[in-house]
């Protein structure tokens, strides 16, 4: 399943949320390039353009300095700054071309390469990634963002083989970016299945507690409590679960006829993950159970910005005919992908 990129319901995390986080990457230190020669020079258009993200009009900022870098795509003053202010929009996946450009020219620029970092992790690039990051890192250049970059890219790529060691480098990275920014919630989420795959379920939990603790949007934080609550029984605490009991379910190999879906609703894009340029999958484990229900809902890979509820939701929608064993309905366990793409 892919999702297109169509008109979204607004079903995303709360606007403080979401510009916390990417206003984070942005700003938690500044900036480490020397004052640009164009600052100096008031009449001309880059001054202007800097000028105005400095005061805080990142869309007129933005405006100005697109026609600079159209005109004259070496000012790598204005592609600086063009990158940042795209950053402190929301549009992030905009500030991928004019920091690339920024780092070509630039090779020492640790500032562009972190930024740059964060930008390829929202785009499902973990491996360059992972590379801009350790450049930003081995340039003297660290940010909360540096480390989840890194964290968040090994969470993703581990494998069967090499599963252990990057978990526990997802993990000491995502400690180390809320080292620096202890409400950093996509290094929350991070940390939170790191343990979670370690079998760390009380760790898990904490982290998911702090999460939650920091979102406001009423489906997102019910994404979250549910998590939570299936995190806890795993933890041995059903007593302090909101959870359900799960029905007894079977594996694809113990039924006689596995289940068929017969509908699949698509999870839509909500405008903070577009505007951002998210991509990447959802991993949702569930039952389908005999009596015709989706039940039991876990997230084992998740998104930012309202994509991982949005995935539940659609989940919950499936329609399917049950799993027969020896000619009777049987619940049985299934794993469901939702990947979100950008065309």
């Amino acid at each position: 399943m892919r999702s297109r990129p169509r008109l979204a319901p607004k079903l995303a995390w709360t606007a403080a949320l979401v510009f916390q986080s990417l206003l984070f990457v942005c700003l938690t230190s500044p900036a480490r390039a020397q004052q640009p020669e164009s600052a100096q020079q008031p009449e001309s258009k880059t001054a202007q353009g800097i000028q105005l993200y400095q005061q805080g009009d990142h869309h007129a900022a933005i405006k100005i300095l697109q026609e600079v870098v159209k005109k004259n795509p070496d000012d790598i003053d204005a592609q600086y700054f063009l990158g940042l202010a795209y950053c402190d929009s929301g549009l992030t996946g905009a500030a991928r071309a004019p920091l690339e450009r920024v780092i070509e020219a630039r090779p020492r620029f640790g500032d562009a390469f972190g930024r740059l970092a964060f930008v390829l992790i929202l785009t499902n690039e973990p491996q360059r990634a992972t590379e801009m990051a350790q450049r930003a890192i081995d340039l003297g250049y660290q940010t909360a963002a540096v480390h989840y970059a890194i964290a968040e890219a090994s969470l993703r790529t581990r494998s069967a083989s090499s599963g252990t060691d990057a978990l526990l480098l997802a993990l000491s990275e995502s400690e180390k970016a809320l080292a620096i920014a202890p409400n950093f919630t996509f290094a929350l989420l991070t940390k939170s299945f790191a343990h979670l795959h370690l079998k760390q379920y009380a760790e898990a939990a904490e982290s998911l507690k702090r999460l939650i603790a920091n979102i406001t949007d009423t489906a997102e934080a019910q994404t979250w409590r549910e998590q939570l609550a299936y995190v806890e029984t795993l933890n041995g605490e059903p007593e302090t679960s909101n959870a359900a009991q799960p029905p007894l379910a079977l594996t694809g190999r113990e039924v006689t006829q596995k289940a068929r879906v017969l509908s699949k609703p698509e999870p839509q894009y909500t405008d903070a993950a577009r505007t951002a340029g998210v991509q990447g999958t959802v991993v949702i484990r569930a039952i389908f159970s005999s009596d015709g229900e989706v039940k039991n809902l876990h997230i084992q890979d998740a998104l930012p910005f309202g994509l991982t509820t949005n995935a539940m939701q659609a989940a919950r929608r499936i329609k399917f005919a049950p799993a027969t064993r020896d000619g009777r309905a049987v619940s049985m366990y299934i794993q469901l992908e939702y990947n979100f793409y950008l065309y």
